[in-house]
């Protein structure tokens, strides 16, 4: 299958065209860059930084973060195509699409349960802790809050370090490991 892959009419543009490798290398490029970014972002507000923005402003990176990462996928999976035999074997590679999948589970969950949860407390109109809405706070000057569960803050940590360590290390091993092997 992957021989078959490489050689279809897509791995063939991508050999020949001037253009289309580094162009593919660019969105790549800028997809990841904006992932882990937001990723980082968010993360970190989550961690407490800057602790005086309401964390559920961060729900509007959300678009921006499919986009990038659709972008990414996409760039990913031509630049695959175009070598499947010598990626297909690559341990780093492997490494790189594990820590992929449980990167967007992790970044999933980290929206669902932290972010959106955090904009929903803090939009609602006389939101008060109750045990249906655990977490909402408001305090002295009746600014509505979300107090972030600890599993929050340890989702924000290994999302971070599984899109800045796994993800992008591995990712920047594949051409080293490809050439030793």
């Amino acid at each position: 299958m992957f021989e078959w892959m490489v050689s279809t009419g897509l791995a063939h543009w991508v050999d020949e065209s001037p253009w289309a490798y580094p162009f593919l290398l660019t969105v790549h490029g800028l997809g990841m860059a904006v992932v882990v970014g937001l990723t980082a972002m968010t993360g970190l507000r989550i961690l407490g930084f800057p602790a005086k923005i309401p964390l559920g402003a961060y729900r509007g990176t959300l678009p921006w973060l499919v986009w990038a990462f659709i972008g990414n996928f996409l760039s990913g999976l031509v630049l695959f195509v175009h070598d499947a035999v010598a990626l297909a074997g690559n341990v780093s590679f492997q490494v790189k699409v594990a820590s992929l999948v449980v990167g967007v589970a992790v970044l999933w969950r980290m929206y669902s349960h932290v972010v959106i949860p955090a904009w929903r407390a803090e939009t609602a109109t006389g939101a008060v802790e109750t045990e249906a809405r655990p977490g909402v706070v408001i305090d002295g000057s009746g600014v509505v809050a979300w107090v972030i569960p600890r599993s929050g803050k340890a989702l924000a940590v290994v999302a971070i370090l599984i899109w800045w360590l796994s993800v992008i290390v591995s990712g920047r091993l594949v051409a080293y490991l490809a050439a030793a092997a």
